[in-house]
């Protein structure tokens, strides 16, 4: 039973494994991205509930 599982998984792993090494390089690329849309988030929201309160 657990061989013939292993062989019907062994192929998703591999494409699992691609999938991994492309994303990856992709992203360490998008990570100060990120980091700086949680700077920005971090100084919209208080000024979000500002425009609440007063409108």
């Amino acid at each position: 039973m657990s061989l013939r599982f292993t062989r019907e998984f062994a192929p998703f792993t591999r494409e699992f494994g691609a999938f991994t090494r492309e994303f990856v390089p992709f992203t360490r690329e998008f990570a100060p991205f990120t980091r700086e849309f949680g700077a920005f988030t971090r100084e919209f929201v208080p000024f979000t509930r500002e425009i609440a309160l007063y409108s």
